[in-house]
């Protein structure tokens, strides 16, 4: 298979229509992008949250809510409130944002597009820090998922907080999705696979970033519970 050179930007997260939570299922790839400004760190990432506050693990890849999610998540069961650091886990820029209103909540949903042809995503955030909520604050208030651009993209380092606060009130999350766009994944090699996907760029372009981080992390987050419970557990096309 041809590993492709240019990345392409996650665009238009959609509401799904049932469970209030949020699929990749309509993420539609645009035309081209940037060459990727420098090579891939070694780890790809670094560890987005406080793992001693982490409790369970959404895995990626894999159908919730009767809808395929190529991202996956933290959860905080234990917190007494929505306190979480985020931080960014790659160098890259901002390329679009939501605000939006969901259970009577003001969410946050952030795009990035990594230098080195990685792209993330972050959504479920509650409170911003002052350089983070500057640029989503510019887009009115939505009452669904569909994200808007930014132009210029806004630049970002890898450690930067973008966030203090997650989830809702009484149920701590974040979901984070990391999509290589420098090639398809493994999952997507299987024709059947790949035809009930055609319509959904982003799934064959997810990864089981849970082993891009750290591996000391990366051994923590794998021996969590998944946070789907009895559902689809640990399964997941993407963690093998």
């Amino acid at each position: 298979m041809k590993k492709l050179i240019l990345p392409i930007a996650i665009l238009s997260l959609l509401l799904t229509a049932c469970g209030g939570g949020l699929s990749d299922d309509d993420v539609q790839n645009s035309a081209g992008g940037a060459t990727p400004s420098s090579s891939c760190p070694t780890p790809l990432l670094q560890t987005p949250v406080d793992l001693s506050q982490v409790t369970s693990i959404l895995y990626p890849g894999q159908e919730r809510g009767g809808n395929y999610k190529a991202h996956g998540g933290f959860g905080f069961d234990n917190a007494t409130d929505n306190s979480v650091t985020v931080k960014i886990p790659l160098s890259g820029k901002i390329t679009r944002v939501v605000r939006y209103k969901e259970m009577g909540e003001i969410q946050y949903l952030f795009e990035f597009e990594g230098d080195c042809g990685v792209s993330f995503r972050f959504d479920h955030l509650r409170k911003l820090t002052a350089k983070f909520e500057a640029v989503v604050n510019a887009f009115p208030i939505k009452e669904d998922t569909r994200t808007d651009p930014v132009s210029p993209p806004v630049p970002v380092m890898v450690g930067e907080v973008i966030a203090a606060e997650v989830g809702f009130l009484n149920n701590v999350f974040v979901d984070f999705g990391v999509y290589d766009m420098r090639q398809k994944n493994e999952a997507s090699n299987d024709p059947a696979w790949a035809s009930a996907h055609s319509q959904y760029p982003a799934d064959s372009y997810g990864i089981c970033w849970l082993d891009s981080l750290p591996q000391a992390d990366s051994v923590a987050v794998k021996s969590l519970p998944s946070r789907d419970g009895t559902n689809q557990g640990k399964t997941s096309d993407y963690c093998k």
